[in-house]
């Protein structure tokens, strides 16, 4: 018989390991909520017509049909690839009926037939936030993007991580003052935005193979990818590039304004990178990306930027926005295979009530229910085997406490499988608050 195994690129976790992902992800959505972003949730399924847009990408789309095709004409659909796409479908649907500026937040799956690698999936969570404004978005939209990604990687709780921030005003400034025409500052972006990946001797040949540039601009162009800033050194340093593009001027301004409204806890976490540049067109002005600096090299956990007019394929109105993708999946895998996160419970519950027989059974389950009426995910044992083997069971789960039922007097008695403490129970509520309260604080 060959070996049971899940197609590539689609990832499955273990309990212990689903358990972890819930956890984050409540945190996130409270954060998010914290922000005052609302949930919303599009479709797996759009027409073919709304995601394709003649990039790259849409090699990557997948098509979705009936198995046994009856003839009947239908519309082309496909699954989502990301959840931009779809939030700009949303938006331009229901204009009428949302409070701009929208703020939302989506926690969705999403489907790309790329080569599955380290890190990269066919089928994975993206967690997105997004704000859109009507006509116009002021700055103050990108800087609580920035604020709450730098909240919910502090509550992740994951090791040092690094925003990288720049904006693409400043890249096709430069791009423009080396004399480089349209084409060759999109075609420039794609290429230095692979620079980490393929480093500088790649971007420089691609410049000068594809792009057709000049060897010494292309240094050039290498070179400024080089450049890193810290926030308060922003101004000076940009400046003294002595560029007087009005596209680069207006989007050091922007950086500059940017930076002088962010706290400086989250200041702390920032560093201005002239080689970040999100090879997406629709990017427009502040772009960013997240890394975690004990794992460099596997790049990007985060992204967002700033867009001045994703919806006008949709509708005939100016909707600029902001927002940043968690690639939540991504993430995960990272967290599972450098062990980020302890992986000792596999099951919610926190608390087994033992059966010495079945006669004991409704009283246990009574005991059970005033658990979870405290809050407490409680359990009963399905058998009524030897106590140590129910014992045993909760210890393999991670349950930390197992309560005894006296099947005389019906007194309560608890064994912490931690501290290996046995004792009895008076209040059975007053002990939930005690023990619970102490664990969570």
């Amino acid at each position: 018989m060959s070996k049971i195994k899940n197609i590539s690129g689609f990832p499955e976790w273990l309990p212990q390991q689903k358990i972890v992902e819930e956890r984050l992800i409540q945190r996130i959505k409270a954060i998010y909520s914290s922000f005052g972003f609302t949930p919303i949730e599009t479709p797996a399924v759009e027409l073919v017509s709304t995601l394709t847009s003649g990039s790259e990408v849409d090699k990557e789309i997948y098509a979705i049909r009936r198995l046994h095709d009856d003839g009947t004409k239908e519309a082309e659909l496909a699954l989502h690839f990301d959840l931009t796409v779809p939030l700009a479908r949303y938006v331009a649907q229901h204009f009428s009926e949302l409070d701009f500026p929208f703020k939302r937040y989506q926690l969705q799956k999403s489907w790309r037939g790329d080569r599955p690698q380290k890190g990269r999936f066919r089928e994975f969570y993206q967690f997105d936030i997004d704000i859109i404004a009507r006509d116009t978005l002021p700055l103050s939209a990108d800087a609580e993007t920035i604020m709450v990604l730098d909240q919910v990687f502090e509550a992740l709780d994951c090791g040092k991580y690094l925003i990288r921030l720049n904006n693409r005003k400043i890249l096709l400034g430069i791009y423009a003052s080396l004399g480089l025409d349209d084409e060759q500052r999109r075609a420039a972006i794609v290429a230095v935005d692979k620079i980490l990946k393929i480093g500088r001797d790649g971007v420089t040949k691609e410049l000068t193979e594809q792009v057709k540039l000049d060897s010494l601009v292309a240094e050039k162009i290498v070179d400024l990818a080089d450049v890193r800033i810290v926030p308060s050194e922003a101004e000076y340093i940009l400046s003294s590039l002595e560029i007087d593009d009005k596209t680069f001027v207006s989007g050091k301004q922007e950086l500059v304004e940017l930076i002088s409204i962010l706290p400086e806890e989250t200041l702390k976490n920032i560093q201005i990178d002239l080689s970040l540049a999100r090879g997406l067109d629709y990017y427009t002005g502040v772009i960013l990306e997240v890394q975690l600096e004990d794992y460099p090299q596997f790049g990007t956990v985060a992204s967002g930027g700033r867009y001045d007019d994703l919806a006008s394929r949709f509708i005939n109105k100016k909707l600029p926005g902001v927002g940043v993708s968690l690639g939540l999946t991504r993430f995960l895998d990272l967290a599972f295979s450098n062990d980020l996160f302890p992986l000792d419970r596999k099951s919610p519950t926190q608390v087994l009530v033992a059966v010495n027989s079945e006669q004991q059974r409704k009283a246990c389950n009574e005991v059970a229910q005033r658990i979870r009426d405290n809050g407490i995910a409680c359990e009963v044992s399905l058998g009524s085997q030897r106590l140590g083997k129910q014992i045993d069971y909760a210890d393999a789960k991670g349950v930390r406490f197992v309560i005894f039922v006296d099947p005389d007097t019906q007194h309560l008695e608890v064994k912490d499988l931690v501290s290996k403490e046995q004792h009895p129970i008076g209040d059975l509520s007053s002990w939930c608050r005690t023990t619970f309260g102490a664990i969570e604080a």
